[in-house]
C-alpha cells in the first residue's frame, strides 16, 4: 500500500502543476468535473482585502476541538477504511503558477504543510494588462489566486494503475461540519476554509476567519462565493449531497504578496 500512496501523491502533484484554478469573478468552469488536484476559486474583484502580507503568529482559534470522526492522512492520503464515514482521497498542495514558484510542502507521515509566498494581484503588469491569462483564469484574481491545501472526499484507487482516480461527489448528509487545528510559523489572516461541489465553492466569510489553533466550521457558516461584494445568502448546507473537496486557501490581494507557512492538523468531521 505504501507504493500506492506514493503513486497517488505523484498524480496529485502533476495535476497541481498543470492547472486547476478558477477565478472568483465568474464560474471559471466550476460546473465542470474537478481534476485530482481540485479547482481553486479565488478572491474575485471587489473583495475586502487584508493588510498586505498580514499574518498571525500567536494565539489560538479558540480552545480544544470538538469530538468528531478523525480524518487522518498518511503520506498525503486519507484511507476510507480508517474512518466510519468512508471519506477517502488525496490531501495535497496546489497554487497558481506564480505562487507555486518556490513553494515547498510536507505531506510525509501525518504532516499536511505548505510554505511560500502568495503572489500579489498585479493589475499593472502582464498578463493583467495583456488580458492573456493562464487557462482557466479569466481575470487577474484568477491568474493570481494564491495557494492551498486540499482534500478530496471521494476518490477511489484505480485497481489497474494503483493511482488515485478522479474525485467524485461525496454525500455529506451525515456531517454537520469540520474541525481542525492550524499550526505554523506564519498563518495569513487571509486564510480561508471552503467546501466545493459541482456548482462552485462555499467559503468562510471575513466575519469568521480561520485562525491559528483550533477551528470549527459548520456547513451553514460557509457562504456561497464569500469573496463577492454581495455574497449570496446561500450556505454550504445546499452542497451536502455532493461535496467534492474541502480546502484551506491563502487568499491574494492587490496590495502585496502574502507569505505563508502553515499546517492543517487533527482534521475531523463533525456529526
Amino acid at each position: 500500500m505504501k507504493s500506492a500512496l506514493g503513486l497517488i501523491l505523484g498524480v496529485s502533484i502533476l495535476a497541481m502543476a498543470v492547472g486547476g484554478c478558477d477565478n472568483g469573478g465568474d464560474d471559471g468552469g466550476m460546473d465542470k468535473p474537478i481534476p485530482i488536484a481540485g479547482a481553486a476559486n479565488n478572491a474575485g474583484s471587489g473583495t475586502v482585502l487584508p493588510m498586505a502580507g498580514s499574518t498571525s503568529t500567536g494565539g489560538t482559534g479558540g480552545g480544544d476541538l470538538p469530538a468528531g470522526v478523525p480524518l487522518a492522512a498518511t503520506d498525503g492520503w486519507v484511507d476510507g477504511m480508517s474512518n466510519t464515514l468512508m471519506i477517502q482521497g488525496a490531501m495535497f498542495e496546489y497554487a497558481d503558477p506564480t505562487s507555486l514558484m518556490g513553494m515547498t510542502k510536507d505531506f510525509t507521515g501525518t504532516n499536511a504543510c505548505i510554505k511560500g509566498t502568495a503572489a500579489k494581484v498585479d493589475m499593472k503588469s502582464a498578463p493583467c494588462t495583456s488580458m492573456m491569462f493562464t487557462a482557466p483564469a479569466t481575470d487577474c484574481y484568477g491568474e493570481y489566486w494564491g495557494a492551498a491545501i486540499g482534500l478530496n472526499l471521494n476518490q477511489a484507487i484505480d485497481p489497474t494503475t494503483m493511482m488515485g482516480g478522479d474525485p467524485m461527489p461525496y454525500d455529506a448528509s451525515a456531517i454537520k461540519g469540520f474541525a481542525f487545528n492550524i499550526t505554523g510559523a506564519m498563518v495569513p489572516t487571509s486564510l480561508r476554509f471552503k467546501v466545493e461541489d459541482a456548482s462552485g465553492e462555499f467559503c468562510s466569510p471575513a466575519a469568521k476567519p480561520v485562525k491559528l489553533g483550533a477551528n470549527s466550521f459548520m456547513f451553514e457558516d460557509l457562504i456561497k462565493e464569500c469573496w463577492a461584494p454581495k455574497a449570496t445568502a446561500a450556505n454550504a448546507s445546499t452542497a451536502k449531497a455532493g461535496v467534492i473537496k474541502i480546502a484551506w486557501q491563502v487568499v491574494t490581494n492587490a496590495m502585496g504578496t502574502v507569505p505563508f507557512d502553515y499546517c492543517v492538523a487533527d482534521l475531523r468531521a463533525l456529526q
